[in-house]
């Protein structure tokens, strides 16, 4: 996935650190909360590692892939919708082939509608936005409406529809004409937006016992109901409001047609901004997060280019202990053709424990 500030190529590097702090000799499984979980690639890890995963965000296509990203095969089977004729038998013909295949294969095959997608966001609709070329535009419409229709009928559950929406949505990603983000969109086509939107499977842990938790809350008001023996915090950093720049995935995520302004066709997003993006209000709100906590680990990401000093996370932390830190050197973020990627920037890894 695209997607500022990503974890993806700092999972080992994190859960190093988590270990070396963490006591192991405590009984029981440890509850993990992830209160920015973005793609939810933390969550996800941590949860193959045999964590119990209280998974966080404000933005309802995060939540889409926490949902995804924690869902056990005991709830995914689709066999109500398979059981329901909706799927054409030629599409069952294959021997190895599993359910979640079969309903993606379905998807694949759909026939594009003018709807949402292909109105706003490609040239070919009204608002001549070139997002998406008509084609893949109208196929997310196409396979969009098709998960909300088995919806509405009952036909899928709630992890069954995370998974076809985080597969969309990954899909969509790939094909977007766009240079990392969707806050504007390229004046020439890029070339990957000429492939054809493809759903592929998604990973599903296997019979997983533990009952993991997926929560959409401001984490500012959140933070003090949290019951976690562990909580990883992964603020953003910058300037960059999620809900604007990714506003595209979120009407994908959340089905909607909203009323979007502007050259980019931008939904209303002010609802779900972060003040941790604003200069003075960012060493507020993560002073609210850390006092109101009253988890015994604490982690939290910061990128040493962000908004705040290294001194006043310091400062925020102590309050609940001694604090320590890590860092790690990773390729600064870029736009598909912007810099040379050389440009080395730190990821710096806080912990405190709690008095």
């Amino acid at each position: 996935m695209r997607y500022i500030g990503s974890k993806e190529r700092l999972l080992d590097f994190i859960y190093a650190f988590v270990k070396e702090k963490v006591e192991y000799e405590e009984e029981g499984t440890l509850t993990f909360a992830d209160l920015f979980t973005g793609t939810a690639s933390v969550s996800r890890f941590f949860r193959k590692k045999g964590y119990k995963i209280i998974a966080n965000d404000l933005l309802t296509v995060c939540v889409t892939w926490a949902k995804a990203a924690l869902a056990s095969s005991n709830d995914i089977t689709f066999n109500k919708l398979i059981n329901s004729n909706q799927i054409k038998e030629q599409e069952l013909t294959s021997l190895f082939q599993n359910n979640q295949d079969t309903v993606l294969k379905h998807l694949n095959a759909l026939s594009g509608i003018e709807g949402f997608i292909f109105n706003e966001y490609s040239p070919e609709g009204k608002s001549k936005r070139m997002y998406f070329t008509g084609e893949n535009a109208s196929k997310i419409d196409a396979i969009r409406t098709q998960i909300e229709n088995w919806k509405t009928n009952k036909l899928i559950n709630e992890s069954e529809e995370a998974i076809l929406l985080a597969s969309l949505l990954r899909a969509t990603n790939k094909v977007a004409n766009i240079a990392g983000t969707y806050g504007a969109f390229l004046k020439e086509w890029d070339k990957r937006a000429f492939n054809s939107i493809m759903l592929e499977s998604i990973e599903v842990s296997q019979n997983d016992k533990l009952e993991h938790k997926v929560l959409q809350k401001d984490v500012q008001e959140l933070a003090a109901d949290i019951k976690a023996d562990i909580v990883y915090l992964d603020p953003p950093y910058n300037f960059r409001q999620y809900g604007a720049y990714y506003h595209v995935l979120e009407t994908i995520a959340v089905g909607d047609s909203p009323v979007v302004t502007g050259k980019t066709g931008l939904r209303p997003w002010q609802t779900q901004k972060s003040d941790f993006c604003y200069n003075d209000k960012a060493a507020k709100a993560l002073n609210e997060v850390i006092s109101r906590l009253n988890s015994k680990h604490i982690f939290l990401s910061y990128n040493t280019d962000g908004i705040l000093k290294h001194e006043e996370i310091i400062k925020i932390l102590s309050v609940k202990g001694e604090t320590d830190y890590i860092d790690v050197s990773f390729q600064r973020y870029k736009s598909n053709g912007g810099g040379s990627g050389e440009i080395k920037v730190k990821e710096r890894l806080y912990y405190v424990r709690n008095k």
